[in-house]
């Protein structure tokens, strides 16, 4: 760690030089190049283990910095529905702030899942949003800073898609980023017993707001937070004064003041990610971060070709369609016919809620090696029209499910589950999710 130090050192030069890479973020002049205020705009990604405390609590250890912070951070706000509340956009001007956090959701505020897994994808929502977001903080005589996020656990490709949304968005408002995403990969890298998430695999852990706290602290001081506490106490988060567990948001009575209390080796691997991030970002400027990389979605293969022989006849297996419609028995009814092909869908859910549906397939096409047909009447996907791709593999038939065509006046949503079904002719599946694609 000590020969990290060094090079990190060896590679600021001057930290006034090293920042002017990613935007103009020089400290407030007055008390020592301390701020006085810090205005949070975000959501549980920052209300969780009080990350603004926390800042307030390395700047006095670290800087003798005496900050106050206000925190605006409802669970799961989005900054463009954020922007459209009155009383959030009066707090730029309540008071005279130094910096404004922002935090876009997770997802940069779209719904699209693969396979249950809820993705990021596109930042055309987050756009706009941190646009006005930033020239309004500016108008206030405060610095935007863009405090980015990390991906989820389970799917640590899509931090890309993130730096690209937050790094085009600082440098069109000329606005610097706190990388505590960047950060957490290296961490998750170099210390994977080192757990940054909560149980749900998304929000922070202690460790994981700690690491964001850093990253932020370095941003807004150029001071590198090693050696800083590793043990911070303050507010848990509260509702009207009273502490809640941050997952269900009920009141928690007996809630421990502590908002992080690490060993001092995991501290001292925190806060070295959050420096060399820092360092990283400032010297080598935002464009190793513009690349957004590809949209997530199954990838079918090429499939054998579709003879009449081959699929006629009744196939039956499992679709999984998550969250919204789960695990679903499946079953498609093929017939060849002096006309062309008829079709029949049956989906019977698990959910007993929903009644299940037998829907003829008036849009089924069958070419050589691909079939496609749609379903625009399954529950629990608000209705949007949902689309069937499939091939065939032997005895099987798999494919992809996607939802298409958002009804209008509605917030996007995109659903990219998957289906295997095998000819009855050759009995029972046994495992549905082989050939998944």
């Amino acid at each position: 760690m000590r020969s990290a130090r060094l090079i990190v050192a060896l590679a600021l030069g001057a930290a006034g030089t090293a920042v002017a890479a990613q935007g103009p973020a020089a400290s407030p002049a007055k008390n020592n190049g301390c701020p006085e205020s810090l205005l949070f705009i975000g959501n549980s990604y920052t209300y969780f283990n009080n990350v603004p405390e926390m800042v307030a609590a390395l700047m006095a250890a670290g800087a003798g910095c005496h900050v106050q912070t206000r925190m605006i951070a409802p669970g799961g706000a989005q900054l463009r529905k954020q922007w459209a509340d009155d009383h959030t956009r009066a707090a730029l001007t309540e008071r005279k702030w130094d910096y404004v956090i922002l935090q876009e959701q997770s997802t940069l505020g779209r719904d699209y899942y693969v396979d249950g897994n809820s993705r990021v994808v596109g930042d055309e929502l987050f756009a706009p949003a941190a646009a006005l977001w930033s020239k309004a903080a500016r108008d206030a005589g405060a610095q935007p800073v863009f405090y980015l996020t990390w991906s989820r656990k389970a799917t640590p490709e899509d931090q890309a898609a993130l730096n690209h949304a937050y790094f085009s968005a600082a440098r069109r408002a000329g606005a610097p980023v706190a990388p505590a995403g960047i950060a957490w990969q290296l961490v998750r890298r170099e210390r994977p017993d080192l757990e940054l998430y909560w149980k749900d695999g998304s929000h922070p852990s202690p460790a994981g707001s700690y690491l964001a706290a850093c990253a932020i602290y370095a941003t807004l001081l150029h001071r590198d937070p090693s050696g800083l506490p590793g043990r911070i106490t303050g507010t848990p988060i509260s509702v009207e004064g009273k502490p809640v567990d941050p997952s269900t948001v009920k009141v928690e009575a007996g809630k421990s003041p502590t908002l992080v209390d690490l060993a001092a080796g995991d501290a001292a691997e925190i806060q070295g990610a959050a420096w060399r991030a820092w360092v990283q970002v400032s010297t080598e400027g935002a464009d190793r971060y513009l690349a957004a990389g590809a949209e997530p979605a199954p990838v079918l293969p090429a499939g054998e070709p579709l003879l009449a022989g081959d699929l006629a006849g009744l196939w039956r297996g499992k679709l999984y369609f998550y969250p919204f419609l789960g695990t679903v028995d499946m079953t498609l009814r093929l017939e060849k016919t002096d006309h062309g092909w008829r079709g029949r869908l049956d989906l019977e859910y698990q959910d007993k809620d929903m009644k299940p549906e037998s829907l003829d397939l008036a849009d089924l096409d069958i070419g050589p090696r691909q079939l496609t047909f749609s379903d625009s009447s399954s529950a629990g996907i608000r209705n949007r029209l949902v689309k069937f791709v499939g091939v065939r593999q032997g005895a099987k038939l798999i494919g992809t499910a996607t939802t298409i065509s958002p009804r209008e006046g509605e917030p996007p949503l995109t659903v990219l589950g998957h289906w295997i079904l095998q000819d009855a002719r050759q009995g029972p599946m046994t495992d549905a999710r082989e050939g998944r694609p």
